[in-house]
Order: structure tokens, then sequence, then C-alpha cells
């Protein structure tokens, strides 16, 4: 059965390149109907903080990313937290040191530094020198015995590694380029690298799917593995997320955990859906996508070996047609959770209107978090927002569109609706002999405050007749007051 893994660090939040992982894990799984292992990689214990675990566990269980074995979730090859397997480490280091494969390493961080000025001064990529090694059995005791720190490295003899990465192809390693290397502080704590390498075998992973950064650990797991008797998994790694400037994402340059998203109001399939585009490629083309066609579709044949670029608007695109898809019952919960969580004050608001409203604001929501923000807007008295708002409202046009609209809106009997607004605006074209940008534009900031918005035939119908033609003559009066350009 196949058996793949994600094995994040509790050292901090999930963001874009965590969840991507972790996503694609959890695809591969479902599509070849196998699992999904949740395994705690602690071992940096200055780091590492219960309170970054149980947010990682908060976060895959709300983006809906359901795994098969993990702390919480009993399975055969537990325990799933590194630092509840020590004794597990210790025992396959004694076996690798009965077996003449690693020995105790003396050197101090300087010792390390001075190796490393020399070999940067010599124009040489660094590795250790391995001078420990050559240290008799009575030294090492002696030091051992005298209290002297060391480290265990894993001894390094020269061969080549190889292996099939299933996006990058064969890959091939020269260990001239590795020397020894640390895989344990004490005979108590091992490096994430040793106890990674045992974990993978001992919980029967079939196929490691991690970030391209990391590649370079992998011919040294398979070092360990192979020492150890055990055999590797297959590995695939993934292309790096990079954010606009092309550089690493970071939080600089847009790299931002998934509490965060999910606090301005994007939704999980959508997150998901775009986070799936970075790196893979569906067939046909198509990206709007939900859960379960990602796992019909995916295939880590089509994962590129080109860094993707985490693009904002492009998220926005895929969350808004996620948010037009929902259910109405639902779209209104979630936005109307959004004003409270937004501490927007609708009680003064009538549920009908509130609710027409939102409905209008529906189609020009990027995300949840903007709900409040409209509303504020929408349901206020909107006073032009921008410079470009401002600049319309100075045209001389401007004036004459708006007194005129005030009247014909006035003269009607019949409430606002998408069929009287489209008749007012054909009236009105008639009456002033204006159209285009210079016949809309004024009528848009008079009711929203801005050049863009919701569809104004949906938003005079959810704001109604008093409400529309109080914000026109408002605006009117204000251009009383403003010299005409």
């Amino acid at each position: 059965m196949i058996r793949v893994r994600f094995a994040p660090s509790p050292t901090g939040l999930l963001h874009q390149g965590n969840v991507r992982t972790a996503l694609f894990n959890f695809l591969y799984a479902r599509h070849q109907g196998g699992k999904l292992i949740l395994r705690i990689e602690d071992t940096d214990q200055e780091r590492s903080q219960e309170n970054y675990e149980a947010a990682i566990l908060e976060d895959l269980k709300w983006l809906g990313l359901e795994y098969d074995e993990g702390p919480d979730r009993t399975g055969d090859f537990g325990p799933y937290r590194q630092t509840e397997r020590l004794p597990i480490y210790k025992k396959y280091l004694e076996q690798l040191e009965s077996q003449g494969q690693v020995y105790p390493c003396f050197c101090t961080h300087e010792d390390l530094e001075n190796e490393r000025r020399k070999a940067m001064a010599g124009g040489k990529p660094y590795r250790y020198s391995g001078k420990c090694r050559e240290l008799s059995a009575e030294d090492r005791r002696a030091r051992i015995e005298a209290g002297v720190a060391n480290t265990f490295r894993f001894k390094v003899d020269r061969e080549i590694v190889k292996f099939t990465d299933l996006v990058y192809g064969e890959k091939i390693f020269d260990t001239l380029t590795i020397g020894d290397f640390v895989i344990a502080r004490s005979n108590e704590l091992p490096l994430y690298l040793f106890a990674c390498a045992v974990d993978d075998c001992l919980m029967r992973i079939t196929h490691v799917i991690r970030g391209e950064d990391g590649m370079s650990n992998t011919p040294r797991q398979m070092l360990i593995q192979r020492a150890l008797g055990f055999t590797p998994p297959q590995f695939a790694h993934l292309p790096l997320i990079l954010g606009p400037d092309h550089s690493l994402l970071s939080k600089r340059n847009g790299s931002t955990s998934v509490g965060e998203l999910k606090g301005k109001g994007y939704l999980p399939p959508a997150i998901l859906n775009y986070l799936s585009l970075l790196g893979w490629a569906p067939p046909e083309g198509k990206e709007i996508l939900d859960l379960a066609n990602l796992v019909e579709l995916f295939d880590l044949g089509r994962v590129s070996r080109s860094s993707a670029i985490f693009d904002w608007a492009k998220l926005d695109h895929i969350n808004q047609v996620h948010m037009a898809h929902l259910p109405e019952a639902d779209y209104l919960a979630k936005a109307k959770q959004a004003l409270v969580d937004g501490k927007f004050d609708a009680s003064g608001t009538a549920e009908e209107n509130l609710r027409k409203v939102l409905l209008a604001l529906r189609p020009n929501l990027k995300n949840f978090a903007e709900t409040p923000g409209w509303l504020t807007l929408l349901l206020g008295h909107p006073e032009p927002q921008t410079d470009e708002a401002r600049e319309v409202m100075k045209a001389p046009e401007s004036r004459k569109v708006l007194e005129t609209l005030a009247g014909l809106i006035e003269a009607r009997e019949d409430e606002m609706n998408p069929v009287s607004y489209e008749q007012v605006l054909e009236e009105l074209k008639k009456k002033t002999k204006i159209k285009g940008k210079k016949l809309f534009m004024p009528v848009r900031v008079a009711l929203t405050g801005g050049t863009e918005g919701p569809e104004l035939a949906a938003l005079v119908t959810a704001l109604g007749k008093t409400q529309v033609l109080e914000r026109v003559r408002s605006a009117f009066e204000n251009l009383q007051h403003e010299k005409p350009q």
C-alpha cells in the first residue's frame, strides 16, 4: 500500500509552502488509495512549541486535509511525535556504532568554522576534514571520560549515490562532496536528518514527497537507511514557491500563515485549489477544481520542475469563483459571520435589506474579510473615496446627470429594481444627451463613493428607492459647493 507522510516541525505556523506539501501528499495518497501519515518532527526542542503543534492540527482540519495516522489518530507505527521516539533512535545509533559506521566527533564550533574559512580561502567547497575519524579508541574513551562534549558523525566512504526522483528524474551525488556528517548531538538527541531517515523506514513510508530544498538531504538519508539494512522509499521533490519578486517566498514578499488566510476570509477549497496549481498542471487546463476533482486528477507526472510564483490576484480570482458557487444560505451565513468578526454593527439595518445588500455585493467580494468595509460604505453615506472618484464628480456633466437622475427617481411611483433602474438610465440618457462613462460614473460614485463596485442594478434594488434618492441628492448638493472644472 502507498504510504506518504507530512512531517512538519512545530517551530512555527503552517504557511503556503507547508500546505502545498501537505496537499500534494494528501492528493497522491487518496488518488492511489493509500494512507497519509502526520508525523510531528519536534527534535528541535529549543524552538518546538505545543501551541504550534495544536495550530498545525487545527489548520489541517480546517483545510479538510484528513490524515490516517498521527499524534491524535491511532496507528500501528506510532508514536508519531519524534520526542516520543528517542529510545528508538538511540537503538539504531548504537547499531551504527557497533557496525563502525558512526564515530564521536569532538570538534568545537570554532574548529569547524576555521576549517570552513580555510576551504573558502582556497576556493574549495567545504566538507568536514574527518580528523576525529582517525582518533584511536583509547583517545576517544579518554575524551569522553574527561567530559569533552561530542556529536556523532556518520562515516561516508567514496561512492556514487543514485536515485530516480519522480519529478526531477535521475539524480546523481558523489559522496566526495558530502563528507562525514553529524547525525546526533548526543546519544540521546538525534538530528532531524537521522530521525527522519529512521522514521520513514519504520513507518513504512513508500514515497517521500517534499520541497525541492530537501533534495540535498536525500543522499545522506539514503546512506543511513542502507547502512541500517532498510530499503529507502521513493522520492519526489516539489518545485519551490517564490514570491512575486522571484525570490524565495518569505514574510517580506507574501508568505502568509493558514490562520492569516482564514482571517482574511479565504475559503479552504479555494486555498487548496490555488495551491494545487503551484507546480502542478491539471489535464485540459481546467483550473477551478474542488478537492474531489483534485484527488481524481492528481498525477506526480504532471508536477513541474520550475519554481512557482505566488500570485495574490490569482488566489483572489479563484476564491471569488468558489464564493460564487456557495449555496445562498452558506454565503449569507459566512458574510454575516465576517461582519461579526469585523465588529460591524448591522443591528440598525432591516434583515431583508441586509440580505439584499450582501447578495448585491457578492460578485465583487474577493474574500469575506472585505464584507465589513463594503457595508460600511454601502450602508452609510458614501463620499468620493479616491482621487479618481473625486475627479469624476468635478466633471461639468456630473451636476446635470445627478440633478436629472434625482428628478427621474422621485417622479417614479414604483420601487427600485433592475428593470426600473434600466428604464431610469434610458430616460437619463435621453434627457441629458450624455452617455458612456460621463453618464454612468457620476451615478456609481454617488451611490458607492468609488469608481468600482457592485453591479448597480442589484445595488439599487438592495438599497431601495428612498436611500438611492437620498444618496443622489446628497452627492448633487455636495457638488453645488464645488467649483466646476
